[in-house]
């Protein structure tokens, strides 16, 4: 059965749509990813190219559950390294785990990469995103805040228990903040193909599979 996303910040908004296949053109210099993309956010944040375990921007990559740094074929709280088994013994990781022990980015990619946190998230949802299709894979390119450079974000879907669902359909990625309001929470952006989602931001739990975008602070 599906698992019910728990939206508590989804924000309905839209995006501009292009369905057919897109001749993107990528800001990646060369094949050698990951890549740090200066997309003119004001803080200085650079995006990665693809996400953790893809080779390229299209790939999906690896799935996590937030907080661990390893893939696995069953997604549950029965196989969550962070809880005893249930969503009412989580252990408490800190408010952030960017750059931390439990940030899958920086133990996987290590020098400045790291989990995006939730106003890292807000301020990439700033920019110019429009759904797109590379090489056959649906997802959202999203543009530097002056045109020129773009990242491209596949639609991952995610996991539950041994089934992935949502794949080319919906983009789930986790950010690196948890929610205040209880522990078995965890702030995540969604894009959707389904105009009567689009894009935005939540709180899922943690347990689930999830895929991660890097971004580079120096």
């Amino acid at each position: 059965m599906k698992v019910e996303l728990i939206i508590l910040l989804l924000s309905l908004m839209t995006f501009a749509t292009s369905m057919a296949q897109d001749d993107i053109i990528l800001s990646c210099p060369d094949d050698n990813h990951p890549h740090a993309i200066d997309l003119g956010l004001p803080s200085g944040t650079k995006w990665a190219c693809c996400n953790v375990g893809a080779d390229k921007p299209e790939d999906y990559g690896d799935y996590y559950a937030w907080g661990e740094t390893e893939t696995k074929s069953t997604y549950n709280w029965s196989t969550y390294i962070h809880c005893d088994e249930s969503s009412n013994t989580c252990h408490d990781l800190g408010s952030d785990i960017a750059g931390t022990e439990y940030d899958v980015a920086h133990i996987k990619w290590g020098n400045a990469w790291q989990m995006p946190s939730y106003e890292q998230i807000e301020e990439l949802f700033d920019l110019h995103i429009e759904s797109t299709i590379v090489n056959g894979i649906n997802g959202w390119k999203i543009n530097n805040i002056n045109g020129g450079a773009n990242i491209f974000l596949p639609a991952t879907g995610s996991y539950w228990d041994n089934k992935l669902y949502d794949i080319n359909i919906d983009a789930y990625y986790w950010s690196s903040t948890q929610d205040t309001s209880s522990l078995d929470g965890v702030y995540f952006f969604l894009l959707s193909m389904n105009p009567n989602i689009g894009w935005g931001y939540g709180v899922r739990i943690r347990s689930i599979g999830q895929t991660i975008r890097p971004v580079w602070i120096p």
